[in-house]
């Protein structure tokens, strides 16, 4: 008997139970988070964002932001002090054409991090 059907069926169900969002999160056990919806969001394309912003389930704290250009050096964004917010801000630098990668954290009141990453093309 071929052992193929057991290793198909073993790898696909790996990829049914991955996480489909950039997002991760160290949550201490407390249970799952829903997706944190970007703006801008994962690859997506368009004119230079003036501001970045992320959606939580919970409130959160936007604590960190590096913007990296393709083949550039990483800029971080300064982020002012805020209050716990389900919906966090931040005003970006002006971005000049082409492809960055934009790596946030943020923290909870109990002080469970997330993390995430997007990709956005400035036409």
């Amino acid at each position: 008997m071929s052992k193929l059907p057991l290793m198909l069926g073993a790898v696909l169900a790996l990829f049914a139970t991955a996480p489909l969002a950039s997002a991760q999160h160290d949550h201490g056990g407390h249970g799952a988070h829903s997706a944190v919806q970007t703006n801008p969001a994962d690859g997506a394309m368009g004119a230079a964002p003036e501001t970045f912003s992320a959606t939580f389930e919970h409130p959160m704290r936007l604590t960190g932001l590096v913007i990296t250009p393709r083949g550039g050096d990483p800029i971080a964004v300064t982020i002012p002090a805020s209050e716990a917010a389900t919906t966090a801000s931040v005003a970006l630098p002006r971005l000049a054409p082409g492809n960055y990668t934009f790596a946030w954290t943020a923290s909870g009141a109990d002080n469970h991090t997330m993390t995430g990453r997007v990709r956005y093309m400035v036409h």
